[in-house]
């Protein structure tokens, strides 16, 4: 059975997800926004309110590009396209996820290159 993946190469979890407990769900990002500070100068432990703070940020910016996103495009589905369409007006946004979504193509084409050379 293949795994199913999200429009960013994720494996997608909804079991995992919906078996989550609420106080479990608040910290998603947890390990991500720990290396984020760190790499812009934070404190290797920051503190908890302030990691609380942009998980919440983060979490309310994801929840509103993917609301605008359904809106934009066709009903009960989003695709690739509504978000670059949406980030499109922020160029600094629109490079970067055209940079991460290239370099995640290249890695892939390679796994294949050398997984067809592996046997």
């Amino acid at each position: 059975m293949m795994e199913e993946l999200d429009m960013f190469g994720v494996h997608n979890e909804e079991e995992e997800d919906e078996k989550m407990k609420p106080e479990d769900r608040k910290h998603l990002f947890k390990k991500e926004l720990l290396k984020m500070l760190y790499g812009f100068g934070d404190d290797k432990m920051p503190y908890d309110k302030t990691l609380d703070l942009l998980e919440t940020m983060v979490c309310n910016y994801v929840r509103d590009i993917s609301i605008a996103a359904l809106n934009v495009g066709k009903p009960d589905k989003v695709v690739l396209e509504d978000i670059h369409y949406l980030i499109s007006r922020d160029p600094k946004k629109y490079g970067r996820v055209r940079e991460l979504l290239s370099a995640n193509q290249e890695i892939k084409v390679a796994k294949k290159k050398f997984e067809d050379n592996k046997f």
